[in-house]
């Protein structure tokens, strides 16, 4: 495929897979100078046992993204980011689990290295575009930009992008924002890729057996045993490690009650706190380390759609600003299970891009129904 390239240069990064060569397929045909870089960001391991499971940033990956490369006769390099994915994705997912919380690496990542770090060394040299293969748009309003949904509402990416920057959406373009996922793999094949059938992993890039347990004990997290506790007050037994716990967790607690259960907190010395399905019902909730995007950091109470995990159905709030910069959100409807550690992302009440976004804090606020529907009658 040859390349002209009367719109100057830009980086594209690209992983492996289907999505990030057709982005770099694309935007050679609109002119653009694509160089391709595939992000070195941790020393894979290979599983220990067969699976039929992928995840990305292995050699095969490396392997794809350079023929990928050559088909489309492109430059392509491969970056080292081992630093800072271990500083700022890694240390944090052990971090987390210690204290409690369940993180979510995915967004540190892509804040991080992908639009961070990688941002910055285009920049250095000279580059001022960079591109990616997610599913997403970007909204530009009142001079500020934000990450917009994607077309394809199955493959929008937008909830992990909420900590990218003014410049760094400013100086981004997301070639697939306006395609569905066939759409992509049919361009795949019309420019004769490899990968055009490649399957898409399913897990955490340097967890590829998807059991972040072994990783932590790999990485020398020492397991905090303790009870497991009714909300009531009831010990009903023992676990080996909270840090093997996330908030509303039902499957492998290991113990059995007349009833589901699910943890509805982690306490510091161990106390995994569980209850019925109900008690997982949360109508107040903090989130903080805000990012914003499609607005300025409002000093007043406004309305907004609130989306608590990337498959949840954002929900109409009320986001209250503090003194210290988080946020309290109250939901509107009731929400289950909001998870600290997980990221919280609002969007206007009407409209498709983001507002804004952060951690959901620990210690989220608990509140029975009788004063949550007294709350949204206050509320309007």
């Amino acid at each position: 495929m040859k390349q002209s390239n009367p719109k100057g240069k830009i980086i594209v990064a690209m992983s492996g897979g289907v999505d990030s060569a057709v982005a770099a397929g694309l935007l050679m045909e609109e002119g653009y100078e694509v160089i391709g870089v595939n992000l070195r960001t941790w020393e894979y391991q290979p599983p220990a046992c067969n699976t039929t499971k992928k995840s990305c940033c292995s050699p095969d990956d490396i392997r794809d993204a350079r023929e990928t490369g050559l088909t489309l006769n492109i430059p392509f390099y491969v970056i080292k980011m081992e630093k800072v994915f271990g500083e700022r994705v890694i240390q944090r997912f052990i971090d987390d689990y210690k204290d409690g919380r369940t993180p979510n690496p995915c967004v540190e990542c892509n804040t991080f290295v992908k639009f961070g770090a990688l941002f910055e060394k285009a920049k250095a040299l000279g580059i001022e575009k960079i591109a990616t293969g997610h599913y997403a748009r970007i909204h530009h309003s009142g001079g500020r930009y934000a990450i917009r949904d994607a077309v394809d509402k199955k493959k929008n990416q937008a909830y992990y992008l909420y900590g990218l920057s003014q410049d760094a959406i400013k100086s981004t373009i997301f070639p697939l924002g306006d395609l569905v996922k066939s759409d992509v793999r049919a361009l795949a094949k019309r420019m004769g890729l490899t990968v055009a059938e490649k399957p898409e992993s399913q897990e955490i890039c340097f967890i590829p057996e998807n059991d972040y347990r072994a990783f932590l004990r790999k990485k020398g997290v020492g397991f905090t045993p303790g009870f497991f506790k009714l909300s009531q007050g009831q010990i009903i037994g023992k676990h080996n490690g909270k840090e093997g716990f996330t908030i509303g967790q039902r499957k492998g607690l290991g113990i059995s009650w007349k009833k589901p259960l699910y943890v509805l907190e982690i306490q510091d010395d161990g106390t995994v706190v569980l209850g019925e399905e109900e008690e997982t019902t949360c109508f107040s909730f903090y989130i903080e380390e805000i990012i914003w995007q499609g607005m300025e950091p409002p000093k007043e109470s406004f309305e907004a759609r609130v989306q608590i995990r990337y498959r949840h159905r954002p929900v109409l709030c009320i986001a209250i600003p503090l003194t210290n910069g988080s946020l309290r959100i109250e939901p509107k409807e009731s929400v289950k299970s909001v998870t600290p550690g997980q990221s919280a992302i609002l969007y206007p009440t009407s409209g498709d891009h983001l507002l804004g976004g952060g951690l959901i804090q620990k210690g989220t606020i608990g509140m029975n129904r009788k004063d949550h529907l007294a709350l949204v009658d206050s509320l309007g």
